[in-house]
């Protein structure tokens, strides 16, 4: 069975500045499958959802997202409740959903999994109006992911460095979490709402997460001094930050998260102005997306 693919290509995805370059790589790799195919490449926010809208009404089989997270997000946003498959294929920085999912990595790879792969449905986050498909969340990484989309330059190196600049200047406040009929309040560096295991750039915030179980990960990172924090945060390359006294999580299909005041929200990666009080909750296996098989 062939099947007709959009890819939408962000020309600066990852710190690249040549999308012809790209699309040219692009178009040799997709000579070796049979497939029909179109490509379009974005030049601003907003341009990879507005093209996924149309590939939709298009009759477009596959919608495929050549880009960092912000360019999956919006492609996938595009998708939610309909019959159209997403594609992955990771050039960016961070590449949450796609290390979450289990999608090579390399070019080439990635690109056979739009035919060679299966499809799976799996559950759509929703906080603030917005969906999200990696994750999303409140506090030091959200503040952290806000410096970080104003520089050209991203991955783990930078992730770090900000990260240590912010750590000594930061001071965690109380974090109301109502959800399932309970409320907890905690002071912490950060909560994240998981949908799957990774944050990006290898970071493993919620080592147990399934993308299509029904439920999100609610993961409190409490306060740290800087020995503290020196000690968990390798815990969250290796996925067992689950196992350190730091660290607290529930699951739980929404959470309302109550917030001393407005501040930054994370969401897959891109960061966005929050309200005090911010509604999270679940669309269940929403997006059909291509995995390996």
């Amino acid at each position: 069975m062939t099947h007709k693919i959009k890819f939408i290509l962000n020309p600066i995805a990852g710190g690249g500045r040549n999308g012809d370059r790209m699309k040219r790589a692009l178009e040799r790799v997709l000579a070796e499958f049979p497939h029909e195919y179109d490509i379009q490449q974005t030049f601003g926010r907003g341009d990879a959802l507005r093209i996924a809208r149309e590939a939709v009404q298009d009759g477009f089989d596959i919608v495929a997202a050549a880009g960092g997270d912000g360019t999956v997000n919006e492609v996938a946003s595009a998708l939610v409740n309909s019959n159209v498959c997403l594609g992955i294929i990771p050039v960016g920085s961070g590449n949450g959903l796609a290390r979450g999912l289990g999608i090579p990595l390399q070019f080439k790879k990635a690109c056979q999994i739009l035919y060679e792969g299966k499809f799976r449905r799996i559950d759509v986050g929703k906080i603030q109006d917005r969906y999200f498909f990696a994750s999303s969340g409140v506090g030091f990484g959200a503040l952290v992911t806000k410096r970080i989309n104003t520089r050209s330059r991203r991955g783990i190196l930078p992730h770090l460095y900000i990260g240590l600049q912010e750590f000594f200047n930061y001071s965690p406040e109380e974090i109301t979490l109502r959800f399932d009929h309970r409320q907890i309040t905690v002071k912490a560096l950060l909560v994240a709402v998981a949908n799957t295991i990774q944050f990006g750039n290898g970071a493993i915030i919620a080592p147990q997460a399934q993308p299509d179980d029904g439920l999100l990960d609610i993961c409190i990172i409490n306060d740290l001094n800087i020995l503290q924090a020196i000690y968990l945060v390798p815990k969250l390359f290796t996925g067992h930050i689950d196992r350190t006294r730091y660290f607290e999580i529930y699951r739980s299909s929404n959470v309302e998260i109550i917030l001393p005041g407005p501040a930054p929200i994370q969401v897959d990666g891109e960061a966005l102005d929050g309200d005090a009080r911010l509604k999270v909750s679940l669309v269940p296996k929403a997006l059909k997306v291509m995995i390996p098989k």
